[in-house]
């Protein structure tokens, strides 16, 4: 990791733990990557090089006295390079001791609270990777155009949440991230803009905490596909099917097939009060109410196999196909002081239809996302099923 030295204007080769401010900002035409130029004279009159001297001047005000800043400390020649920062972006951010973020087009003299404020309109809001650069760090200070401070996470954590979708928690307590069920961390990524399509899918790997191999030119689709693919074998979380297609089709008009994963981030656009159940409890549960002769137990294949995955789900026959109930839940987050839990007497279980296919079954598109709530549950049982996953 290569880190600058605010003293000497160096970049310097970073083996052992060093205490380090880190920059967020959205990139401006002519902007461009100047890890060979660092050091020179001629670099600080390259465009948007001002950034690099103010992180340094907040460093050196917070006593610190290294930064790291996408421009100048990523040598953008190195294709090893460039694959280590987007698979090490979140850990980095996660690991800086303050992230200054600079929004550009924001007005340090007006409430960030206004409606329709600069600081609620800026574009930053809008990056793919200012998700992971908005999340890992603990302490995030925000600067204006003309970098006087518009406030910090922490303080400003109900008005980004208004903007952006996220739960507070997430905002106030960043080592709570990771229990946030995925279709709720899956929803924060909604509308949001990288260059390349690819890092709509790249700026999540850390949210999950999965790798996958940089390549561009497959398209947002399979690369979202290979995401979700590699996510699934880190968690029994269920909430990774609880999408439905933003041109999915309600219950009234044609059936369409698809797969049981989904196409990209935007099918979890409105899922952000979808909440994980445990495997022991969904378990414990299905056992006491929804076991059928031959099956006591819910059991998800986390391998997937060119034809989809096995499953053993609660189901029940709605016409031609199935309703298959899915162990996750829609209301709110409820902390307990470990996990987010929810209350599975009370809850509406998530619903997906599927309908007879080739190889078993696939799932139907339908707006909006189903539930049926807990008193209902009992009229289904369950029963293994192999269904399309792609």
């Amino acid at each position: 990791m290569y880190l600058l030295n605010i003293k000497t204007q160096e970049l310097e080769d970073i083996h052992e733990r060093r205490p380090y401010a880190i920059l967020s900002h959205a990139w401006r035409e002519g902007e461009a990557h100047r890890f060979r130029e660092i050091g020179t004279k001629s670099v600080r009159m390259q465009p948007g090089y001002e950034k690099v001297e103010m992180c340094c001047e907040l460093a050196r005000q917070d006593g610190l006295d290294y930064v790291w800043v996408d421009t100048c400390c990523a040598d953008a020649n190195s294709s090893a390079a460039q694959s280590e920062v987007t698979i090490s972006a979140y850990a980095w951010y996660q690991q800086a001791h303050v992230c200054y973020a600079y929004l550009d087009d924001a007005d340090g003299s007006k409430d960030p609270r206004e409606r329709n404020s600069t600081f609620k309109c800026s574009r930053w809001f809008r990056r793919a990777w200012t998700l992971q650069e908005l999340l890992a760090p603990k302490h995030v200070f925000f600067f204006a155009k003309d970098w006087t401070m518009i406030g910090t996470k922490a303080g400003l954590s109900s008005v980004i949440s208004e903007i952006t979708g996220i739960h507070r928690d997430a905002l106030e307590h960043p080592e709570r991230v990771p229990c946030f069920s995925i279709a709720t961390r899956m929803s924060w990524a909604k509308e949001r803009m990288s260059t390349k399509e690819e890092d709509r899918v790249y700026a999540l790997m850390g949210l999950f905490s999965v790798n996958l191999p940089i390549l561009y030119g497959e398209g947002e689709m399979r690369t979202f596909l290979k995401l979700q693919i590699e996510i699934m074998k880190t968690t029994d979380d269920q909430s990774i099917f609880a999408w439905h297609s933003a041109g999915g089709a309600s219950a009234s008009s044609e059936s369409h097939g698809s797969g049981l994963l989904a196409d990209t981030s935007e099918c979890f656009a409105d899922c952000g009060d979808v909440q994980h159940i445990p495997y022991d409890q969904w378990s414990k549960y299905c056992a006491e109410y929804l076991c059928s002769k031959n099956v006591s137990y819910p059991q998800l294949d986390i391998l997937l196999s060119c034809n989809g995955l096995q499953a053993t789900l609660p189901v029940r026959q709605r016409g031609a196909g199935l309703d298959a109930l899915l162990a996750c839940t829609r209301g709110p987050a409820v902390w307990n002081g470990f996990e987010y839990t929810a209350n599975i007497n009370k809850a509406n279980l998530i619903c997906i239809p599927l309908q007879r296919c080739h190889h078993g079954y696939e799932r139907v598109n339908r707006d909006p996302l189903e539930t049926v709530g807990i008193d209902d549950s009992e009229t289904f049982s369950l029963q293994g099923i192999h269904i399309r996953a792609l």
